[in-house]
């Protein structure tokens, strides 16, 4: 199973992605006035800096990301993310 998995790796583009991205969520989801805005961090908006990354890999390449976490539903808000849930705990 392991040898027809592919990891992408963060160059430069997956960067630039990421920080339009982190931006966009900041615009969208933080603090309108501007002094309320210094300092704030993404984790205070509910967005964990590991799925802005994830996120931005999977826009990178074109990939459809499969995941139940609702933070990949908010960051669809502020991006062309194509997310699949497969399975969600309500299910159970």
């Amino acid at each position: 199973m392991l040898s027809q998995m592919h990891v992408h790796s963060v160059d430069h583009e997956t960067a630039n992605i990421y920080g339009k991205l982190k931006t966009d969520i900041l615009d969208r989801f933080g603090p309108k006035e501007k002094s309320k805005r210094s300092g704030i961090r993404t984790e205070r908006l509910g967005f964990a800096e590991n799925d802005i990354w994830i996120a931005a890999v999977a826009l990178r390449h074109g990939l459809v990301l499969v995941s139940a976490d609702s933070d990949f539903d908010r960051i669809k808000q502020v991006s062309n993310l194509m997310v699949e849930k497969w399975w969600s705990p309500e299910m159970d």
